[in-house]
């Protein structure tokens, strides 16, 4: 949804929610929305149980909001608190281009694209930035 077309179109409805709060988390544009949610069609067409497509209506509905909660750690006890990711995907809307994924599959690691928000992360940023403009400049000329 980050391709060029897809996202002047579609998901940047979504992103001009450049410092997100829960509500954002289903701001989309109505065609980003119908892919979304639009998981519970297939359970009308393929038979399944009634708990599995309540879970996945669920988990399409609430799931994304651990990540756009505005802030990164969840408290359960004096002791026990769980990660949200939530800065990581703040920095995401803040910058578009880093932080794809959602934590558990370590992509943006592998392809460069993770930015945990230190100096060190805005410097690489920036030279994938650079590199980028340097290509584009190349393709025009």
């Amino acid at each position: 949804i980050h391709w060029g077309p897809l996202y002047k179109w579609v998901h940047s409805v979504h992103h001009n929610s450049v410092n997100p709060s829960p509500w954002s988390s289903l701001s989309m544009h109505p065609v980003e929305q119908l892919g979304y949610l639009g998981v519970a069609f297939w359970h009308l067409i393929i038979p399944s149980n009634p708990l599995l497509a309540l879970y996945q209506l669920h988990y399409a509905g609430f799931g994304a909001i651990p990540g756009h909660v505005g802030f990164d750690k969840v408290e359960l006890t004096e002791d026990r608190s769980v990660d949200s990711h939530a800065y990581i995907h703040y920095l995401h809307h803040k910058y578009f281009e880093v932080n794809y994924g959602d934590g558990l599959i370590p992509f943006d690691r592998w392809f460069g694209t993770f930015h945990d928000g230190s100096k060190d992360g805005e410097a690489r940023m920036q030279a994938r930035y650079e590199k980028k403009k340097a290509r584009a400049n190349a393709a025009a000329k």
